[in-house]
């Protein structure tokens, strides 16, 4: 797993954000945020190795997580040595490849076999629902090599039944035209388990916000 801080300047508040799929610290650029703030991405392993978040210094720790980032933050923050103050999911579960409660299986397998230059293209374009939003996006598309991307596909799906580190979520968005994450299954897995709000738009969630303490703090 791959941290990139955005902002560190040990100023009391942390937000560790968990990015999605195939991901960089691109995918949220036009967030503004007074919080310092770790990005975390690239799922092809768990372990933080030598680039592990120092907590230091910080009295409040927020966790934001979107999309597979929900999976990875599942299965990440119960090995941190402290408690969050707050966790935040967008548009994910702790089962990301499931019948029931995440992508269902024929449909991820679908992805991973296509996962071509083509194939990404097609698949950033479906976590949009309008030709702006998309657009705006392609500015910022992710930098990264596709070979990488598709090791971090297959390595979600082998691990993807583990979240046995399930941790507790204060609030969760489900986007209501979501093409990527079933919105049924979605409902689906938070039932009983955390307070649900529900967004307009698609998979991608983040231009219904101009920053991270908006997002927080709705």
């Amino acid at each position: 797993m791959r941290i990139d801080w955005i902002k560190q300047n040990r100023n009391g508040v942390l937000l560790v954000f968990f990015n999605g799929w195939g991901m960089d610290v691109q995918a949220i650029a036009h967030l503004s945020s007074s919080y310092d703030l770790a990005v975390c991405s690239d799922y092809r392993s768990l372990e933080p190795g030598k680039e592990a978040i120092c907590f230091s210094g910080y009295h409040t720790v927020y966790v934001v997580a979107w999309s597979m980032g929900v999976w990875a933050a599942a299965n990440t923050v119960p090995h941190w040595p402290v408690q969050p103050d707050k966790c935040i999911a967008l548009n994910g579960t702790e089962l990301p490849v499931d019948n029931q409660y995440g992508i269902p299986v024929r449909s991820y397998e679908l992805t991973e076999r296509g996962m071509t230059e083509a194939g990404r293209e097609k698949f950033f374009s479906r976590m949009f629902v309008n030709k702006a939003e998309y657009e705006s996006f392609s500015v910022n598309k992710p930098r990264r090599i596709l070979a990488e991307q598709v090791e971090e596909l297959c390595f979600i799906h082998r691990l993807s039944s583990e979240h046995k580190n399930c941790i507790k979520w204060n609030k969760v968005f489900i986007s209501r035209k979501d093409l990527i994450f079933p919105p049924e299954n979605q409902m689906r897995w938070w039932q009983d388990r955390a307070s649900v709000t529900f967004l307009p738009g698609g998979h991608y969630p983040f231009y219904a916000f101009r920053s991270w303490e908006e997002l927080v703090n709705i």
